[in-house]
This record gives structure tokens, sequence and C-alpha cells, in this order.
């Protein structure tokens, strides 16, 4: 129920709101690291260094005292042992269903770091539900996967940066274009006149 009193559509942060919380929550001044892989194929170090100084503008604001630290290892950053407060992180999906953004990164026993550490017994029950009405009755697997992505944004484990859409142009002159929500264009499909 974004807008005041849960009327109409979200239109900005309430940022005094924010930081009230901050302060009751009893964290404010709290130092926070941000950590920044610097792999990822559509992200430069510069853009990381961008992303990362929004970080610590947006932290400091709400009261925390942001640092950002970039990751440049792959093994470093999806490991085990990495440590730390907040990251940004992707995940594009395999295909184009509920549970490929769901159970390898929100169930307690997924091993995918740095997802790891959220647990919520009740949610991976409802995962398991999910996953056996899946194949029998679709709509209602649908519908109780919408529930646990709600009970799973509820306790904010990822905040959601960015969520990309693509737009592409074709000339007139192609024919039979189809685009997959997995792999994008299918060239194979096209033909040009």
């Amino acid at each position: 129920d974004p807008g005041p009193g849960g009327e109409g559509s979200w239109t900005e942060p309430d940022m005094e709101e924010a930081q009230r919380l901050v302060r009751r929550s009893g964290t404010a001044g709290s130092r926070v690291v941000v950590k920044i892989p610097t792999f990822f194929p559509k992200l430069s170090e510069a853009q990381a260094r961008l992303l990362g100084d929004y970080m610590i503008e947006l932290l400091d604001d709400l009261g925390y005292v942001g640092s950002v630290e970039l990751v440049a290892d792959f093994d470093d950053f999806y490991g085990p042992e990495l440590e730390f407060d907040m990251v940004v992180d992707a995940w594009f999906s395999d295909y184009p269903a509920a549970s490929n953004f769901i159970t390898n990164r929100f169930t307690c026993d997924t091993s995918y770091h740095p997802s790891a550490g959220f647990c919520d017994p009740h949610v991976d029950a409802m995962i398991d539900r999910a996953t056996r009405m899946q194949i029998d009755d679709p709509a209602a697997a649908g519908a109780l996967w919408a529930e646990i992505d709600r009970a799973i944004v509820d306790q904010a484990p990822y905040v959601w940066l960015v969520n990309p859409i693509a737009v592409e142009f074709v000339s007139e002159r192609v024919g039979n274009y189809q685009y997959s929500q997995q792999w994008g264009s299918l060239l194979d499909q096209m033909w040009v006149r």
C-alpha cells in the first residue's frame, strides 16, 4: 500500500521516516561496508565506483557511516568466507520461473553466497509446497510463489536496486521476430527481406 495512508502509487522515499527508524533501531552511526564486485560483465570498475559513491551518500543520509570495498575476484565474492554488511549482487534467470529466483537464494540450505544466511522455515515449507504443486496445479502454484515472494520481500534480505527491461528495435524488413525471456532475440528464427 504505497503512498500516503496506503492510497495511490509510490512517489518517493520518506527519508525522515527512514532516519527515524534507523535511530530507533539503535544502529545510527554504525559503520556499513558495501562490497561491490567488479567482475560483472555489464558493470565496469568506473560504474562500480559511481554506484559505491551513491551507496555511501545514501548510507550517510540514513545515519550510518558508509564505505565501499570493490571485490575483483569471483571466487572471493561468492565464497562462503565472504563477510559483509551489504553487497551488490545480480541474478539473471536460467529460465523464466518464480522458483528460479527463489529456491537457490532464499532457502535455509542454500549454498549460494552471498545469499546464504537467509533462513525462514515457514518460507522453506511454502517453497516445498509450491514445488510439489507446480506439476499438478501450476495456477495454484503461481499464486503460492507470489505469496512466497511477498513473505521474502517483507523481511528485506535483498533490496532491489535495478530491474532491467530489454527494448529492441527491428527494421520493417525483419520478419518472424521472436523474443525469449531466457535468451533474448531468437536470431535463428528471424528473416530479412
